[in-house]
């Protein structure tokens, strides 16, 4: 059975010569995180905050991946890996990036698609973890290899890094290759309605605009502070004066994961870890689920 439905699960066969030492820093790192459900949630925030967080909005006007500069697309890998650090809550290794269940394991990404991973010499025949996104789909894949030498090309680029080879791919456990994150909610809507948003007046209504034009769509919290640009963009979002006093009488609740998150799942909301969400009312039941948040 998959552990990750519909993802692109693949671990390896079991008589494959990696398969116990990764199936082993499986259950490690999912036993960190929290299980699989807790895995699955901060995954699909995960790629979104780290983003978001380079984009800055806020403080640079900027909108989406492709408004990044080469540099920032590069420390992107840095930051992916001090946010897993955080996530997992492991501590940094000797020589590579994370110590997992008593092994070092470095931290490899990608934001080109493909198999782009630099493996660098000390990461050679050692525990990898390999992240992929692409910001176009809005799908990530999450890996787990030991960098054999056999798995990788001969040849090496000028830092001495090598790649993996087509065939060495194969030699990936995925935990998932096809998953869906929480898109840039940019991307999602047309400029007209960016402008709107951006133009409504100040903070509170900014807010209310934003999740009364994208209803259903997920928004990080780095997001909706940009979108606030004021230091207590929480207070603009609550009741007694903020963006639910505006949202409400339109039928439009505003969830939040950290204080909703039963009610998002019985709404069948996918919402990553510290994301926002509006929702509206389609039928009887979902009113009656919803009656609290729009009292």
């Amino acid at each position: 059975m998959s552990l990750f439905p519909d993802s692109g699960y693949q671990p390896l066969s079991i008589d494959h010569v990696d398969h116990v030492a990764l199936s082993a820093l499986e259950a490690e790192l999912l036993m960190a995180v929290g299980g699989q459900a807790v895995f699955e949630e901060k995954l699909r925030s995960f790629f979104r905050s780290a983003i978001d967080e380079v984009i800055d909005t806020a403080r640079t006007g900027r909108f989406f991946f492709r408004d990044l500069e080469k540099t920032e697309k590069t420390y992107l890998g840095t930051k992916f890996e001090i946010l897993l650090r955080d996530w997992l809550q492991v501590p940094k290794g000797i020589l590579l990036d994370l110590m997992i269940g008593g092994r070092e394991v470095d931290v490899k990404s990608t934001t080109g698609g493909g198999s782009g991973w630099m493996i660098p010499p000390e990461a050679i025949d050692q525990f990898c973890i390999l992240l992929r996104v692409n910001e176009t789909t809005a799908k990530c894949a999450f890996g787990l290899v030991r960098a054999r030498p056999a798995y990788l090309r001969s040849g090496n680029n000028r830092d001495m890094k090598t790649s993996f080879s087509a065939a060495g791919t194969k030699n990936i456990w995925w935990l998932v290759s096809d998953f869906e994150y929480t898109p840039n909610f940019w991307t999602r809507i047309s400029d007209e309605i960016r402008q709107t948003i951006m133009s409504s007046g100040k903070g509170t209504k900014r807010l209310a605009s934003l999740f009364e034009l994208c209803v259903g769509m997920p928004v990080s919290r780095v997001q909706v502070a940009a979108v606030a640009a004021q230091d207590d963009f929480m207070k603009r979002l609550r009741k007694n004066g903020g963006a639910r006093d505006i949202l409400a009488p339109k039928g439009i609740a505003l969830l939040y994961s950290e204080t909703d998150r039963d009610l998002i799942r019985q709404l069948g909301l996918k919402v990553g870890y510290r994301e926002f969400i509006s929702f509206q009312a389609k039928s009887a039941d979902e009113f009656s689920l919803l009656q609290s948040k729009l009292s």
